[in-house]
């Protein structure tokens, strides 16, 4: 895990909320298809475990998608993650914010590409994976060393309890 800011440590610190996009962060952003046209994706097992870690400190989470899709709800339901649907991503986070009496300085967004851009330049502290769009790497705070689908989200919820000073395994 790479190095972090004493300005990042304390951003970190002060995070209450994450708002995650769904496609590219807990996925590798593939589709597969069968040949009845049912889709499956693929996630990490790792991703859930520092999930449920970060929340023992009290930080919520919600996935902000501009796709409905049964197999992003259901994932959602089995990582106990509200899922947020709708055609734009800024105005469902801040419903979100706003709903959980928080100011942007106290949540960070994880986004990986075009239409991730205007949440991670509100919130307070913007991740994005290592193979994001080019322009979600020059606006975000930090970039996580692993690709899309490959344990990334594990990697923040690592950076998270490490600044909380906390062991992995609360």
């Amino acid at each position: 895990m790479k190095k972090v800011s004493s300005v990042l440590e304390k951003k970190l610190k002060n995070i209450k909320f994450i708002g995650f996009d769904f496609d590219g962060v807990f996925t590798d952003a593939r589709v597969y298809l069968n040949q009845d046209g049912v889709e499956t994706i693929v996630c990490s097992r790792r991703d859930s475990l520092g999930l449920n870690q970060i929340r023992k400190l009290g930080i919520k989470l919600a996935v902000i998608s501009m796709e409905p899709n049964p197999v992003i709800t259901k994932r959602c339901e089995k990582l106990n993650i509200p899922c947020h649907t709708g055609k734009e991503k800024l105005p469902m986070f801040k419903e979100v914010i706003k709903s959980e009496k928080l100011k942007p300085n106290q949540v960070a967004y994880f986004g990986d590409d075009l239409n991730d851009l205007e949440c991670l330049k509100y919130a307070g502290l913007a991740f994005t994976v290592a193979d994001g769009a080019p322009a979600c790497l020059k606006e975000a705070d930090y970039v996580t060393e692993r690709r899309s689908g490959d344990h990334a989200v594990r990697e923040v919820c690592d950076l998270i309890l490490k600044a909380h000073k906390v062991s992995r395994y609360l």
